[in-house]
């Protein structure tokens, strides 16, 4: 088997899609931009041309020994994360994984294809391709990037992680480096707005998800409406996104001229809007755990069709939640077993943290290629907040307003208006979605008020229905006509299986125990004076690899749910203090297994309220 055969079969193994793309590619026919290069000591490098010239993407006299000084530079902590930019021929990634241990991650961002495929036929990076503690983030490949992002960073490593730039990806491919480091960036401000969000929802969030882990099995997911409109040009239909800014009461009895010929997906505070205003949605997305009762009273919701996910209140999906479409991550072990029965997965995406945003992504996800938005201001415009039919919900529009953190961001019409921080993080969140997919979309910003949103073409509501709006189709009618994902005895046979978490709880409870017993013990030793260090620091090695252990565990990604303050501390402590005695450490694992202990309990009630009763 040659170099190029190993190599593929050890990338099927691991990543499937990334293999079919790299054996598409024809090396042959990129020789003129990527090729090879010999050095002084015989040894071969790859060199990429621009701009009229060849960089060479190692050292010309010796790539070992410069492959060896890369990794010097960076001095490898327990539990690092080295993001690294470029691949080249492997060798500099290859020394700096040398130096690491078990506890390390390297994430290697290539972001030329054609040349990792030069390279995958000239150089043997098995070794590399393998390793556990190595992977790979194609820059052409976003889906697998962000899988990538949702692995490694989380809130626990976040002070742990480091970029890593090899010599001249930074000038070749600049703006993809800078792509990538704000990528991760971006994952790393999520996870805090997640720690803000678990602290402030706290047992609220796991007791919907375990909710809505069992209706889910008696309504649709929104892969079946994806597969549905594949038979439709959604490309060439809008989607229009209906927020709730206060510009939505100048052109909202505009809307209703789409109906019938466009996508109208409404979040949930623009609905009384909608409503009132004799506007039928096709879908209305709700996605907060706390959505106000005002949103929804006093107004007739049936035949309502909703996108939910694992926040959504559970109190509006009992009482309204006649036709639901089903999206999102609930709970490793939960989503295996869907997608297994299913022959596909629960659609899960990323989104910028708004009920909008996650609007826009599944306009995107079901394969809507045109996004307008109205009521989209992300602005305090005119001095109001929300729409009117919806000011009332945060009682006093200026007493809400003033407490928000006041910035200004530039309106659609050059003048600068006050917003607040939370939106000014929407309005880049959409901002860089819609550059990361301009050549694949068009959105038009028909909100007619509000900030200006970089990317978009802004226009009135009524210009866009008129150029757009061209096509009858029937959505709603759509919707209706899909059955529910699984059938009546389908739905029993999961439901037992979903009931069996129970046990699975009380088994990881006795590991729990268990580790909870020996780290006592731990402790003891460690504030002994009699202890020695080598034995200690063996028993100290020995705790963090069953803690690593454990942590890989699926019912642990329910049970954190229940312990955010103990995983929290712990990321903002145990990995990142310089100074920490043994005593210490062990006393912080002894503290955030408690939290896990304390979590399973919590866990195994709810359980018994949301999963057990019929």
């Amino acid at each position: 088997m040659g170099v190029f055969e190993k190599n593929i079969a050890a990338i099927e193994k691991k990543y499937g899609c990334l293999a079919e793309k790299i054996r598409e590619i024809d090396v042959e026919k990129v020789s003129e931009r990527i090729g090879l290069a010999q050095t002084a000591n015989g040894m071969l490098i790859p060199w990429v041309k621009h701009q009229g010239r060849a960089w060479r993407l190692n050292s010309m006299q010796n790539p070992m020994e410069a492959a060896e000084l890369y990794a010097d530079r960076y001095q490898i902590r327990l539990y690092g994360i080295y993001f690294v930019f470029g691949f080249s021929d492997g060798r500099c990634v290859r020394e700096l994984w040398k130096k690491c241990d078990d506890t390390n991650m390297i994430v290697v961002c290539e972001p030329d294809l054609e040349l990792f495929a030069m390279v995958c036929h000239e150089f043997d990076i098995c070794d590399l391709i393998e390793a556990g503690n190595v992977l790979f983030y194609l820059a052409e490949l976003e889906t697998e990037a962000q899988v990538v992002l949702q692995k490694i960073v989380d809130y626990t490593r976040m002070k742990l992680l480091e970029f890593c730039i090899l010599p001249g990806y930074d000038i070749l491919y600049h703006d993809t480096c800078e792509m990538f480091m704000d990528s991760v960036i971006e994952r790393m401000r999520n996870e805090v707005i997640n720690k803000s969000t678990s602290f402030a929802f706290d047992r609220l969030i796991p007791q919907h998800t375990l909710f809505h882990m069992k209706n889910l099995l008696y309504h649709k997911n929104l892969e079946q409406l994806r597969q549905a409109l594949a038979e439709y040009p959604v490309n060439e239909i809008p989607a229009i996104i209906v927020a709730a800014g206060p510009s939505l009461d100048k052109n909202i009895k505009t809307l209703k001229k789409a109906q019938g010929k466009a996508f109208i997906m409404v979040v949930d505070a623009a609905l009384r809007t909608v409503l009132k205003n004799g506007i039928r949605p096709d879908m209305v997305c709700t996605v907060d755990p706390n959505s106000p009762d005002r949103f929804f009273d006093g107004i007739d919701l049936n035949g309502i069709i909703w996108a939910c996910t694992r926040t959504s209140r559970k109190k509006i999906v009992e009482q309204y939640g006649e036709d639901i479409f089903y999206y999102g991550s609930y709970y490793r072990g939960w989503n295996g077993t869907l997608a297994n029965e299913l022959g596909y997965a629960i659609p899960s995406f990323a989104s910028g943290g708004s009920v909008s945003s996650e609007a826009f992504m599944i306009a995107l996800y079901l394969g809507f290629r045109k996004i307008v938005f109205i009521g989209q201001d992300l602005a305090f415009t005119g001095g109001q907040s929300h729409t009117k039919e919806v000011v009332g919900t945060f009682g006093d529009n200026e007493e809400y307003i003033h407490k928000r953190k006041i910035v200004e961001v530039e309106g659609i019409d050059g003048t600068m208006l006050e917003t607040d921080f939370q939106m000014w993080y929407y309005k880049q969140w959409f901002e860089k979605v819609i550059h990361m997919n301009e050549n694949l979309i068009e959105v038009i910003d028909a909100t007619e008020g509000g900030a200006k949103i970089e990317g978009t073409v802004n226009q009135t509501l009524a210009e866009t229905i008129e150029q757009q709006c061209n096509r009858e189709i029937d959505i709603y009618g759509i919707e209706k006509s899909i059955p529910a994902a699984f059938s009546a005895e389908k739905q029993q046979e999961l439901l037992k299986k979903l009931r069996g978490l129970k046990q699975e709880v009380a088994d990881f409870r006795v590991q729990i125990t268990e580790m909870i017993g020996k780290q006592e013990e731990l402790l003891l030793a460690a504030r002994d004076a009699s202890t020695l260090e080598r034995e200690l620091l063996e028993k100290l090695k020995d705790m963090l690899a069953q803690n690593e252990k454990i942590s890989g565990e699926e019912i642990l990604d329910l049970i954190v749910m229940y312990a955010h303050k103990e995983e929290y501390e712990m990321g903002d402590d145990i990995y990142t203090e310089e100074n920490m005695s043994p005593a210490d450490l062990v006393e912080k694992s002894l503290l955030l297994y408690k939290g896990y202990e304390r979590g399973a309990k919590l866990l195994e009630e709810d359980i018994d309220e949301f999963i057990m009763k019929d």
